[in-house]
């Protein structure tokens, strides 16, 4: 038996478990883990992911501790950086027991007896402070400052001795993190006195601690924070925070933080220029009054001599309207460049700058935007925008367009291959379906554009190029594209083409002709080989009666068909369509089996509302839903359709708006609540017209867009309801 295992085959561990069910696996996976082999990585993993997962603890974890414990403080044994960090996780993820972290699923007797091991084990765990590794005391400066603060007493003194001897000022840092994390309030001194002290990390690590801890901040704060990342960042890979400087910043006021990231824009180096921009963007998305507050700051980022400063600028810029008004004339000039077609920062930035442009109305986006487009330097997003915008068609555009798409290469050379090639082919397919969609967009104002897009029609050796928006654009241009007919008949009656492509051909003819015979007869043959979704579909576009595909609907919803994904897509969209021509039967059925199959759960939880009292059965499997980390808002909302009730509802959009921010969901739940949204009217309010942006909303670069959609979102809805 290894050393520090002694006992672990004495746990029943096929009681116990974790993320993947019975923990009985958990001492071979451990005896693997602290190997020296290829497999010990495997196992390691395994670790991670089982006794914690994402942040879940489970009802074996209490009972690792101990070994883990062991084995980490074992100075032979390998790979004890891993099992540090493990136990750092694990106490971590307990701090949820007092409110201080996401702990998941985790039930609190398990939080509890976590807690409960960690204390019992800090005498064994503070060894780690001494380690002759550095990488080690620096992971146990976090796992020793997530103990429960009951061990404050014990901890924090051997925190404040081994200050005393570290050399390694990250390792530092992170004992003044632990430290008041632990005894905030014991620590505020000795905080305060190390945020005036030599080392750029040991200062930032007493900075972020004091901010973190909300301890009195220190007059000098601002200028001690300049000084720390004057050079750049002065805590690379630190245990306690993914963006130090951003934690800091949050907590200075709106003139202070102007000061600092003004001095390091104007005398830092280009590091810290961008971490300026990045913390002033970071704001913006926090707080709604930062956007006329940090303007100056991404406005004169944009001038900056290095190109990572001005790329990070484009991004606040972009997404803050505020700084994009007063970027304009930079703007004007970077997107008039000489065009790039590739992807490096420069051709991304003026490529962001002519978006930006677009987004503002400026016309001065024209000409940049003609010359790029006949370099091959426009991507798909800016003529996505351009269609997105309602940017009229006019002869120079239409031009350009049609020149681009008259060049674009439809065929690979032969001896293309290769990822670089797969992505150049992902490139013009995307771009082809960019420019079709924009004459898909100006209809029949785009009528001479009607050539370029016959070549898209036809097939070579029987496999077509892609004809998603070209089609749609021949249809939106309708009569005038009459010139497309011969090439679209072809292909609407080929016995070898899909469906999917002989019902888009025959919806165009229809746009075009406005004889919708052929449409008819196409949409019956679909229906009888197989896709009557697809013939459905096509029927209720046009407006053509469902008499036909509906026998075959109601085969699809009602087969028990194939387990796979797409075979429960069709069934559901075979009930859906059901649904809208009035049927409940086969809709009804459909997902009863699909969801006792467990093989999805939202589309059947839709179905179940739109049925309403007719899937009152379903109820019961929907409760058992609320209780749940995803899908419990869909739930409340089948329920409240089924049943009338609304407190469930109500439950789960304030639940949401806490975490999730506001969308498409939210606006549907209130609409279905009417007056009954009355108790969430006033947190409803605070969103709307507060300080603090929606929670939760978009991706790193279009956040503040995001909020400022669903603000608008949400203000148009509580327009409608009552009170």
């Amino acid at each position: 038996m290894a050393a520090g295992l002694e006992g672990i085959d004495d746990v029943d561990w096929a009681s116990l478990s974790h993320a993947y069910g019975s923990a009985e696996d958990f001492p071979q996976t451990l005896r693997d883990a602290v190997g020296d082999d290829e497999p010990a990585e495997e196992a390691a993993e395994h670790l991670f992911s089982s006794i914690i997962h994402q942040g879940t603890l489970y009802s074996a974890t209490p009972h690792a501790v101990p070994f883990l414990a062991r084995l980490a403080t074992a100075t032979a044994m390998p790979r004890r950086e891993t099992l540090v960090g493990l136990l750092a996780g694990i106490a971590a993820s307990d701090d949820a027991a007092s409110g201080d972290a996401a702990s998941g699923d985790a039930a609190p007797e398990v939080l509890a007896d976590v807690g409960a091991v960690l204390a019992r084990e800090a005498p064994r765990l503070l060894s780690l402070l001494d380690d002759v590794d550095a990488e080690i005391r620096h992971c146990a400066t976090y796992l020793l400052g997530h103990l429960p603060c009951s061990c404050a007493a014990e901890v924090v003194p051997a925190l404040r001795a081994r200050r005393a001897e570290e050399r390694s000022p990250r390792v530092a840092a992170g004992l003044l993190a632990a430290a008041g994390r632990l005894d905030p309030r014991g620590s505020a001194a000795w905080l305060a006195e190390e945020a005036a002290g030599r080392s750029a990390a040991v200062r930032a690590g007493a900075l972020w601690a004091i901010a973190a801890n909300d301890l009195p901040w220190p007059d000098a704060a601002p200028h001690a924070l300049a000084r720390c990342w004057a050079e750049g960042e002065p805590l690379k890979g630190w245990a306690w925070a993914d963006d130090p400087f951003g934690d800091i910043a949050a907590r200075l006021d709106a003139a202070s933080f102007s000061a600092v990231a003004g001095t390091l824009l104007d005398r830092g180096s280009a590091d810290s220029a961008r971490t300026a921009v990045n913390a002033a963007y970071d704001r913006c998305v926090r707080s709604r009054s930062a956007h006329a507050e940090s303007v100056p700051l991404p406005a004169a980022a944009i001038r900056h001599p290095d190109s990572g400063v001005r790329f990070a600028a484009m991004t606040a810029i972009r997404d803050v309207r505020e700084a994009a008004v007063a970027s304009a004339d930079s703007l004007a000039a970077l997107a008039a460049a000489p065009p790039r077609n590739d992807d490096s920062l420069e051709a991304r930035v003026s490529r962001s700058a002519l978006e930006t442009l677009i987004d503002l109305g400026d016309p001065r986006w024209r000409e940049p935007f003609i010359a790029a487009l006949g370099a091959g330097a426009v991507d798909s997003d800016i003529l996505g925008l351009l269609a997105d915008s309602g940017v009229p068609a006019d002869p120079g555009l239409l031009a350009a367009v049609r020149e681009r798409l008259a060049t674009v290469p439809l065929e690979e050379a032969p001896d293309e291959g290769g990822y670089d090639a797969h992505l150049g082919r992902m490139r013009r397919h995307n771009e082809v379906n960019a420019l079709t969609r924009l004459l898909r967009h100006w209809g029949p104002a785009a009528a001479d554009a009607v050539p370029e897009l016959l070549r898209l029609v036809p097939y070579d050796d029987g496999v077509p190029y892609d004809g998603w928006w070209a089609t749609r654009a021949l249809a939106a241009i309708g009569p005038a594209a009459s010139a497309a007919v011969p090439g679209l008949t072809l292909v609407r009656d080929d016995p070898d083409a899909s469906w999917r492509r002989r019902l888009g051909c025959a919806q165009t003819l229809a746009a075009i002709t406005g004889d919708t015979a052929q449409l008819t007869a196409r949409i019956a043959e679909a229906a009888a080989e197989g896709e009557a979704v697809l013939a459905a579909e096509a029927a209720l576009k046009h407006g053509l009666p469902l008499d036909g595909p509906l026998p075959a609907l109601r085969d699809v919803a009602t087969a028990a068909g194939g387990d796979g994904a797409s075979d429960v897509r069709r069934r559901l969209d075979a009930a859906r369509l059901l649904l809208r021509a009035g049927e409940t039967e086969a809709p009804l059925r459909a997902i009863a089996e699909v969801h006792d199959g467990g093989r999805t759960l939202m589309g059947t939880v839709e179905l179940a509302g739109l049925l309403g009292p007719d899937a009152a059965s379903f109820v019961p499997r929907l409760r058992q839903m609320l209780g749940g980390r995803f899908g419990y808002l869909p739930a409340a909302l089948a329920i409240r359709r089924i049943t009338g009730e609304a407190a469930p509802l109500v439950d789960a959009v304030r639940r949401w708006l806490a975490s999730m921010g506001a969308g498409p969901q939210v606006v549907e739940a209130l609409r279905e609540l009417g007056a009954d949204a009355a108790p969430l009217l006033p947190g409803l309010r605070e969103l709307v017209d507060g300080d603090d942006a929606v929670p939760g909303v978009g991706a790193y670069g279009r956040q503040v867009r995001g909020d400022e959609e669903q603000r608008r979102e949400l203000a148009a809805v509580l327009a409608e309801l009552p009170g």
